[in-house]
């Protein structure tokens, strides 16, 4: 039964494809093309994250057709940001995956996302804060926490996507997420959470409880160090 669901619903994602098709290239010319871009990319979401040169070299397509898909793409994206945006209190890491979905769409290199949340878990900021290329992009730290004080933020989320398919979190990962935590430690802020997007999977710090093991690691480093400071001034 889930396999003819399946099926039907790929063969409904197909018909669209060709429909999409069909307002911009001669009705044989979009029936090569859906066929070849499907063959080829395997769904629609490889095909929102091919670049449109490579779109455009494949049987039947040309160079109109690939940026009229990308422009297909960007109007999605624009709905998606649209409809998750009604969501106003982020109150757990699926909310939050929902309003971050759509800034990662149709991107094959690494973008970081940053929400700022109110004191009641209100949305009061979510965009792209850094771009680079895959496996790498720098957070620009000083940029966020000046974010967090023009927003009065009571709660920071970051976000950021793994291209490669696999949303289990990198050393780097881990470093960026100490990082983060401390420098908003500084200005009376949080890092509620620090969410990685893949294709088809995500995984939360918060979730996860690293998050939490990594706030108590800072939280002991402090006591420890104001600890030291009045063992000095005792001496």
């Amino acid at each position: 039964m889930g396999r003819k669901k399946a099926d039907i619903e790929e063969a409904r994602r197909r018909e669209l494809l060709l429909e999409t098709l069909g307002y911009i290239l001669p009705k044989e010319q979009a029936q090569r093309a859906a066929k070849s871009l499907w063959s080829s990319l395997g769904g629609l979401s490889s095909m929102f994250a091919a670049p449109w040169e490579e779109l455009a070299r494949l049987p039947g397509m040309n160079e109109d057709a690939a940026r009229f898909l990308h422009l297909a793409t960007a109007l999605a994206r624009a709905c998606m940001e649209e409809e998750a945006g009604a969501l106003k209190r982020v109150t757990d890491s699926a909310c939050a995956v929902e309003l971050f979905r759509p800034k990662f769409l149709g991107r094959t290199t690494e973008a970081v996302c940053l929400m700022l949340l109110d004191s009641r878990r209100r949305l009061l900021y979510n965009d792209i804060l850094a771009e680079g290329s895959v496996g790498a992009v720098p957070v620009y730290i000083r940029k966020l926490v000046k974010l967090c004080i023009d927003y009065n933020a009571f709660v920071a989320i970051l976000a950021h996507n793994h291209p490669s398919g696999s949303a289990l979190p990198s050393q780097e990962d881990m470093v960026v997420t100490r990082q983060v935590q401390l420098a908003l430690t500084g200005i009376d802020a949080s890092l509620r959470d620090h969410i990685i997007l893949a294709a088809d999977s995500s995984f939360s710090f918060m979730d996860s409880g690293m998050l939490s093991d990594i706030t108590a690691q800072l939280q002991r480093a402090r006591r420890e160090s104001l600890d030291s400071v009045r063992g000095r001034g005792s001496a």
